[in-house]
């Protein structure tokens, strides 16, 4: 297994406003959400033992992008992880704190092949701004657009930022983790360019397919 989560590899931290992530200090992802972060951490622990906070930080620099979670979600979901004896721990002392490494065991290295291997269901995430979009034609049309215009704003803002940062993910990810890069690039594109096909709309200039 390629070892791409190794502390030296330097991949940069994206501090974005995502529009197309799932954060699990949202209740409405519910124990969906739970469980997702749970083969994140196992995903993580299969290239090599961690603690809490390097699972943290290689969260930030990843599938922060997509699903994201706090210290205050991540250490209950390693406890539930190691009472399940999916993973176990230690104690080591690093500059003269005590913190624990996390170690996927064989049983928990077999529940996250066993779901990696299940078919790959399309997921419909929170999408909050659909839902103002649904009602904006209330407004009048001068204020639809303005509101439209500065969401477009928005998004090219994160757009731009993950631009910026596919060479050097590139660089240190494998195919597979890029891919979901491209996914976000992709898809702010598409919301940019279906809002601007609204705001035609709104003008006249573009007919309802």
């Amino acid at each position: 297994m390629k070892n791409v989560l190794t502390k030296n590899i330097g991949l940069p931290i994206i501090y974005i406003k995502d529009i197309y992530r799932i954060d699990i200090q949202n209740t409405s992802c519910g124990q969906r959400g739970w469980r997702m972060l749970e083969y994140i951490i196992l995903g993580f622990l299969m290239h090599g033992e961690m603690s809490g906070y390097d699972l943290k930080q290689y969260m930030a620099k990843s599938t922060a992008n997509f699903f994201d979670a706090s210290f205050g979600s991540i250490y209950p979901a390693l406890k539930r992880l190691e009472a399940r004896g999916f993973i176990h721990s230690r104690e080591v002392v690093n500059a003269g704190k005590y913190k624990k490494i996390y170690i996927i065991s064989e049983n928990g290295k077999s529940d996250f092949m066993n779901w990696l291997e299940e078919p790959i269901k399309f997921a419909q995430t929170k999408l909050d701004h659909l839902v103002k979009v649904f009602f904006l034609g209330l407004l009048p049309k001068e204020k639809a657009i303005e509101k439209l215009q500065a969401f477009i704003k928005e998004v090219k803002l994160s757009l731009d930022q993950l631009r910026k940062s596919q060479p050097r993910i590139k660089e240190k990810a494998d195919m597979c983790q890029f891919s979901t890069l491209l996914y976000g690039i992709s898809y702010y594109q598409f919301i940019i360019d279906w809002s601007n096909n609204l705001i035609l709309e709104f003008n006249g200039i573009r007919k309802r397919d």
